[in-house]
């Protein structure tokens, strides 16, 4: 029982809500657009997705292990940063580490094809993407991460994928309605990333992670969180202007308060760690905010 909790806190529950937000309003919006609900198909993709990023968070420590990430980072370790640090705290040996990470993506996979067999032949290319772009997001060869794309393969993969794909098991179809739903849960998502590149800047260089933090510098990088906080309220104005979200979505703008906070934080303290710490906290609330009123708006529209 002990081994299973700790396999547990490896996949960093945590970020959970990374996944299964996304996956609430997929469904929020098939039932906003057609009126249609399926508990058993919601349960399998939230599963399935639940698997997938787990199995994809504990890859992601494996590797940083393995590329000397996580090993090297001692500035940046907080709640937020640094990884699960069961590495490098000897409490799971790398082998053990990749092996959970492969199982809970088998899992997941297995779920993900009976979804692919029962609802649509869609689901398997938007789990192709998923898989391959997550798996390599620090894996070499491809190392995306390291080729400053890992930003955008986060907010693909946790926003737009994510909920068109708990859409299309309700609905199967897809709507330019939930192409728009998901893009501010795609920009936040990014910059909960994003921000929390600033504490592990030092360690991610020395490694050849050349994320965008890293290539544009902490002070110039501090405009890049800004955009991606205005590109999520901004999606919601122009679905309401082009009748693509209904018109109270603009009451989720409220949010956005977390959002300043976030922002005006790390321009005050892009360079200090301890300081940094309740702009993370804001954002992954923006976030989380965020979509829980976007499910709501949704179910209530």
């Amino acid at each position: 029982m002990q081994r299973l909790k700790i396999y547990f806190l490896a996949t960093r529950p945590q970020f959970f809500t990374a996944i299964i937000l996304p996956v609430g309003l997929g469904a929020a919006v098939a039932w906003y657009e057609h009126k249609i609900f399926s508990l058993s198909c919601f349960f399998l993709s939230f599963l399935a997705a639940v698997f997938y990023n787990a199995g994809i968070n504990v890859l992601n420590d494996y590797f940083d292990y393995m590329n000397g990430t996580d090993n090297i980072n001692r500035a940046g370790l907080t709640p937020f940063t640094g990884g699960s640090r069961m590495i490098q705290n000897k409490i799971m040996t790398p082998k053990e580490t990749y092996l959970l990470g492969v199982a809970l993506l088998i899992i997941g996979s297995i779920i993900g094809l009976y979804l692919v067999y029962d609802r649509g032949m869609f689901l398997f290319f938007i789990g192709v993407v998923g898989l391959f772009s997550g798996y390599y997001y620090s894996a070499p060869p491809l190392f995306f991460v390291g080729k400053g794309v890992g930003e955008l393969l986060v907010g693909l993969n946790c926003g737009l994928l994510s909920v068109v794909g708990s859409y299309y098991v309700q609905a199967q179809d897809v709507s330019t309605v939930v192409v728009f739903a998901s893009l501010p849960l795609s920009f936040l998502i990014a910059a909960i990333l994003y921000i929390n590149e600033f504490p592990d800047y030092d360690a991610d260089k020395a490694v050849g992670k050349n994320h965008w933090v890293v290539r544009l510098g902490k002070k110039n990088a501090r405009w890049g969180f800004a955009l991606l906080m205005a590109g999520a309220y901004a999606s919601i104005v122009i679905g309401v202007i082009i009748n693509l979200l209904p018109g109270i979505a603009l009451f989720v703008i409220l949010t956005g308060v977390f959002g300043i906070k976030a922002v005006n934080g790390l321009f005050k303290n892009y360079d200090k760690l301890q300081e940094l710490i309740p702009s993370i906290k804001a954002t992954i609330a923006t976030h989380l905010t965020t979509g829980i009123a976007l499910i709501a708006m949704f179910l209530i529209s």
